[in-house]
């Protein structure tokens, strides 16, 4: 199915779906704004790898795109979830090598990214309840709902609008991110 769940119709060009593939540059952005402003590299360098491979998957589309959307995206959880843990290291590179071994089984990426969602919301507030993690985490929710409610066959859904809830998704969840990574350690001075 890949991007066409996404509902923005799928154009025979180098941008597939064009608006989901240029938002996808929001978590690049969003990566080195990290990655240059906070203590987080890692989770910057993993939300650049999300954008990467995001991008390929709305852009270009070559058929590997699918797996490698789903895998950054995972790793990029996994990376959230283990800020501040005794396993932080390990959900570097072998997270992401683990990870995308685990994602080259069909049929494991949304259940493995569901399961990885739940554990990294737990963990974030378990950890912090503040508006530093309490904020970002309620944009991430407002985003998802849309991004849902967008999916091919949903209420939102008009594939070729320049209205797009998937791209939506991604400048929110992009954003989230950021907003998180900056508040929750300071920026670097």
């Amino acid at each position: 199915m890949g991007a066409s769940r996404d509902c923005e119709a799928v154009v025979h060009a180098l941008l597939g779906q064009p608006l989901n593939s240029l938002t996808t540059i929001a978590f690049v952005l969003a990566g080195a704004v990290v990655v240059l402003r906070s203590d987080h590299t890692w989770v910057g360098i993993a939300a650049i790898a999300t954008g990467i491979g995001s991008f390929l998957f709305h852009g270009p589309m070559p058929v590997y795109a699918e797996w490698i959307h789903d895998f950054t995206l995972a790793w990029l959880i996994l990376i959230v979830a283990s800020q501040g843990r005794s396993w932080e290291r390990w959900a570097r590179l072998p997270g992401l090598a683990i990870v995308a071994a685990v994602l080259a089984i069909p049929g494991t990426a949304d259940p493995v990214a569901v399961a990885l969602t739940a554990t990294a919301i737990v963990l974030l507030v378990m950890r912090d309840r503040s508006w530093s993690t309490l904020g970002p985490l309620s944009l991430l929710v407002a985003v998802a709902i849309i991004g849902r409610l967008g999916a091919t066959g949903g209420p939102l859904c008009s594939p070729n609008s320049v209205w797009q809830p998937h791209a939506l998704w991604h400048i929110g969840s992009a954003t989230a991110l950021a907003w998180w990574a900056l508040a929750t350690r300071g920026e670097k001075l």
